[in-house]
């Protein structure tokens, strides 16, 4: 329980990074790809930023990235639930994946 709620919480801050590019920085999926594939060969070395890269770069059949026709939504198995319930529970904090997103 406790390792999927760090991956929720490693998934939301992925997910942030990811707008913050787009949105602010105006980068086409392309370059986010390089940025993610950077990062996966220093200290965020891992199997969440190693698929993000491969992901943002997969291009669907039309050649233009797949990424952006995915709907932006996301369910959960409870796991994240438990984790921030439990946390709660014992006083400790873990607002990444326990505040509401808007």
């Amino acid at each position: 329980m406790v390792h999927n709620g760090i991956e929720y919480g490693d998934m939301q801050l992925i997910c942030e990074a990811y707008q913050l590019m787009k949105d602010t920085l105006g980068m086409n999926t392309d370059d986010m790809a390089k940025v993610f594939e950077e990062w996966n060969k220093g200290e965020l070395d891992s199997f969440l930023i190693e698929i993000t890269a491969g992901i943002i770069a997969f291009k669907d059949t039309d050649g233009l990235p797949l990424v952006e026709k995915i709907r932006d939504s996301a369910g959960q198995k409870g796991t994240g639930k438990w984790t921030a319930i439990s946390a709660l529970d014992k006083g400790m904090p873990v607002t990444l994946i326990g505040e509401p997103k808007l």
